[in-house]
């Protein structure tokens, strides 16, 4: 009886034993096959940068049908999309495209230089949603990448030619500004060949540093940019990267031509200018009040 029962005892045990193993290898196995499966998952984020892959976003290229169909049928439409004329932009393109940046051997080949200047000025004439890296890819029919390096290589061809757009103007510019001034004033205004203001350029965010003091009377996040032009609307110098809160007189204290009028200006020549700057003998402003603010009136 006792011989019995103690062989049961010990069967029983044993088939404990062995199902309590069985589960631990079991509960072992499952867990290798998790850290398998995770090792896998960790690999492929490291190699695509990709966490959840949502295949392909179908885009049609819309400068093809700029540069072509637009560029010689239609003003309207072409500077509708890229804020330029057409014959502005066969001048940017002529004095890009033989920069090295555009001329980099490499797999996969860059997009054509036109298309790569018309995705930049496309994105640079548009504001909020509509110049994000997402709306743009989707008009150029490209990745979201190949805009910012677009971007990237016509910022860089066009800062290589800045001093070859941006100087002042020669004796016949000059002259030709004088009597554009004469023409549609009087002559003893024609000295006054070219003027100053200043414009706000909205930025997409708030800057994380010091972020009020982009804030501008028109209540958005800005840069501060004062331009000096001819009347022909030729940029001759300009002041960038002022917060928008600055005053258009501050930003235009720290250019060239306000620093050394002498080397731009001849004695007799001076610049027109708005209330907003203060009165020079070179900077001059023609209604200094407006005339709301004349008692009588």
């Amino acid at each position: 009886m006792h011989s019995s029962s103690s062989t049961s005892n010990s069967s029983s045990t044993d088939n404990s034993s062995m199902s309590i193993a069985s589960s631990t290898n079991g509960s072992l196995d499952g867990h290798l096959s998790v850290l398998q499966q995770l090792r896998q998952f960790l690999t492929a984020l490291l190699e695509t940068h990709v966490l959840f892959s949502n295949g392909p976003i179908p885009k049609v290229s819309q400068p093809d049908l700029v540069l072509t169909w637009y560029r010689e049928t239609g003003d309207k439409q072409f500077q509708h999309n890229l804020q330029v004329k057409p014959s502005t932009f066969d001048s940017i393109l002529w004095f890009i495209e033989g920069d090295p940046v555009f001329m980099s051997g490499g797999s996969p080949s860059q997009f054509p230089v036109e298309h790569q200047l018309a995705i930049a000025l496309f994105r640079f004439g548009h504001f909020r949603n509509v110049a994000s890296v997402e709306s743009v890819s989707q008009w150029a029919g490209c990745s979201a990448g190949a805009v910012v390096t677009c971007t990237q290589h016509v910022m860089q061809a066009l800062t290589a030619c800045h001093d070859l757009a941006i100087c002042p103007p020669n004796a016949s510019e000059k002259e030709y500004a004088k009597q554009w001034v004469e023409a549609v004033s009087c002559p003893a205004w024609q000295d006054g060949f070219c003027m100053v203001d200043g414009t706000l350029v909205p930025l997409s965010d708030k800057p994380s540093l010091c972020g009020e003091g982009y804030y501008d009377w028109k209540c958005n996040y800005s840069l501060s940019v004062t331009i000096v032009n001819t009347p022909d609307c030729h940029i001759v110098d300009y002041i960038a990267g002022h917060c928008g809160s600055a005053h258009d007189s501050t930003v235009f204290a720290e250019s060239s031509l306000a620093l050394k009028p002498e080397v731009w200006l001849a004695p007799n020549e001076f610049v027109w200018a708005d209330s907003a700057y203060s009165l020079q003998n070179w900077c001059i402003m023609p209604y200094h009040r407006p005339e709301h603010n004349i008692p009588v009136n």
